[in-house]
């Protein structure tokens, strides 16, 4: 896909929901990588009543592909109503929300109570309508036979990074009917904030989230408590913090404010929490029932599951990572690759395309030098099919590990240019190598997930030489050219593959084990690493890998996720192959990834000089 651009153009703007259903048809078709489906004015949005809603709008919004994925939302439940523009602008500014937001780069929902009604169950209802439509991203409707995609979640909505905030009234509502909802509405909000307002003793908190709760009522702060399992406790800078022990995520913060500032909570809450914390929806309802049966489910117990994961993650602000001060660049150049094109069509071949767009993700020691030469590893990091590049990096938690390990990171937008990404990707690592000097040319790495982990499969066939260890995610291994076969005579390289009990790419649900193309990466990839491949795979004797491994482990990320981890070591003793399964997860990204692959990769190096693999503990 040439000249792709994740961003909008747009002004700040501030406008009603009419407003908004007029405007964002025309706004966003023009965007870069859309799909083909008309864009209209939401059908259930046009009858929504009027004067309860308000929409600000940062400039620059996250757009096209699944860009509006990185947007940041506030939902704001206000104590009153504000009949006009001004007064509403006003009260949002007064808070100090606005420029957080340009900040943060996003939108404010603004929603005021009925005019001499109030909140109530009615309100409750309209709040599953919209929040349905603005943070439920290219959702399709039907109209006399023709699909057609709703215009306002690309406009301005956004998807995992939802918080709330109420105030007063708006925080008694939120007490009283949010908290009890149904997961599409509370399970999508990943910081709960309220300044005031009663909560009723009848009210069952249906789901945790994680709780800032300012001058709230004792019943407010026990039922939050019981909803995060919380078990543990802190205290510091006013604010007393319980958390659950086994899950630090599910938290609820609790202070006293005599000074009736809000804002200046609503600020505290979002930079100390809730910027922290992401939404992923990795789950169907369907997906509730267990999987396949196997032993190792009985070594740790099943714990209960959410639609919505709630997962770390590391915000961007002005270009910069929150954790590990990473600099977060979009970087465009129309010449630099443009030999290599790729021919024919499709969905990973695009006549004529070929690479001109990338992010580069690189601390700051990097970038000024003050780094050792070839001391910071390289992961070359490979989005899913029809996803942005930035939002690929937050949603799998590469942006995160990257923060916290201090590797530098190189992601290309490849929709259209997958096919040639073994010829083209090998010389985008070169760039970075060549670009910053204190990258490790012995530490490079490559993941990828979907049609990103056919993109690795695609690195990895051409010059494995290159990378030191790969972990190509959600896609099965297929059309392997035999030309691999050659170069993997003479190298290694370490590989894990990694997917879900509801992964449709590279696992079968119904058997509970890899697909007939996940399998072939086992045996294929086992065979270039000089372990024998099996001759037949055994799934009675080898639950779900369905041949020997040396090493297995059975942990629980999140509290939620039961996750399988199998090593099979080459004859010198290093594990060379790996499979790693997560239960329940759909064919979707999750935050969880990220940790998953750079735990395995990190362990590798390929010494430049004699080409071969050196593992470290």
């Amino acid at each position: 896909m040439l000249k792709y651009y994740n961003r909008q153009g747009n002004p700040a703007t501030f406008e009603t929901l009419d407003e908004v259903c007029a405007n964002a048809p025309a706004a966003v078709a023009p965007l870069t990588g859309i799909f083909s489906a008309p864009w209209i004015a939401d059908p259930k949005l046009m009858a929504f009543p009027q004067g309860l809603v308000y929409i600000y709008r940062s400039p620059e919004l996250y757009g096209g592909e699944t860009a509006a994925r990185n947007n940041t939302s506030f939902i704001v439940f206000a104590d009153k109503r504000y009949e006009t523009k001004e007064e509403a602008y006003a009260y949002l500014e007064g808070l100090g929300l606005i420029d957080i937001i340009n900040e943060a780069v996003g939108t404010i929902l603004l929603e005021m109570p009925e005019k001499d009604v109030g909140y109530g169950e009615s309100y409750l209802q309209r709040c599953y309508t919209l929040h349905n439509a603005l943070y439920t991203q290219k959702a399709l409707v039907e109209i006399n036979g023709e699909r057609y995609c709703p215009a306002e979640s690309e406009y301005c909505g956004g998807y995992g990074k939802t918080y709330m905030f109420g105030e007063g009234a708006g925080a008694t509502f939120m007490n009283n009917f949010i908290a009890g909802s149904r997961d599409e509405l509370i399970g999508r909000v990943a910081g709960y904030f309220t300044y005031g307002g009663e909560m009723s003793e009848e009210v069952r908190v249906s789901q945790y989230v994680p709780a800032y709760i300012v001058n709230g009522s004792g019943t407010a702060v026990r039922k939050f408590r019981e909803a995060n399992g919380t078990d543990a406790y802190s205290f510091s800078g006013g604010v007393a913090e319980f958390y659950n022990s086994n899950v630090p995520l599910r938290k609820v913060c609790v202070a006293s404010d005599t000074e009736g500032d809000a804002g200046k909570w609503m600020a505290k809450a979002f930079r100390d929490v809730f910027m922290y914390l992401q939404r992923t929806a990795n789950v169907s309802t369907k997906y509730l029932e267990p999987t396949v049966t196997n032993p190792y489910q009985g070594y740790v117990p099943a714990p209960p599951i959410s639609r919505f994961a709630l997962s770390a993650r590391n915000p961007i602000f002005n270009g910069k990572t929150a954790v590990g001060d990473l600099q977060v660049t979009f970087m465009y150049d129309g010449e630099r690759f443009s030999d290599i094109k790729a021919v024919g069509g499709g969905f990973m071949s695009e006549e004529g395309a070929y690479l001109d767009t990338w992010y580069e993700v690189v601390p700051q020691e990097v970038l000024n030098n003050t780094a050792p030469e070839h001391s910071v590893p390289l992961l070359l990091a490979n989005h899913g099919g029809g996803d942005d590049h930035l939002m690929f990096l937050d949603e799998t938690g590469i942006l995160l590990t990257a923060g916290r390990e201090g590797f530098a990171v190189v992601a290309p937008m490849h929709s259209g240019i997958t096919s040639i990404a073994g010829e083209a990707f090998p010389l985008l690592v070169k760039y970075m190598l060549d670009k910053y000097p204190a990258l490790d040319p012995e530490r490079v790495y490559v993941t990828g997930y979907s049609m990103g982990g056919q993109a690795t499969y695609n690195c990895i066939a051409a010059h494995p030489e290159i990378f030191a260890a790969a972990a190509p995610m959600a896609m099965p291994l297929r059309d392997l050219p035999e030309s691999a076969r050659a170069l993997y005579e003479k190298v290694d390289l370490p590989t894990m593959l990694i997917s879900s009990t509801y992964d449709f790419a590279a696992w079968d649900t119904e058997l509970g084990h890899p697909n007939e193309g996940g399998l072939a990466c086992l045996q294929t990839y086992c065979e270039f690493n000089g372990i024998a491949p099996v001759e037949e795979f055994d799934f009675a004797k080898y639950p779900m890998i369905g041949r020997p491994s040396d090493s297995f482990k059975l942990t629980v990320i999140n509290g939620e996720w039961r996750n399988f981890e199998w090593l099979i070591k080459n004859d010198k003793g290093v594990p060379m192959m790996g499979l790693n399964v997560t239960e329940y997860q759909q064919h979707s990204l999750w935050p969880g990834y990220g940790d998953i692959a750079y735990s395995f990769l990190r362990h590798y190096c390929r010494c430049i000089e004699t080409g071969e693999i050196i593992y470290t503990e």
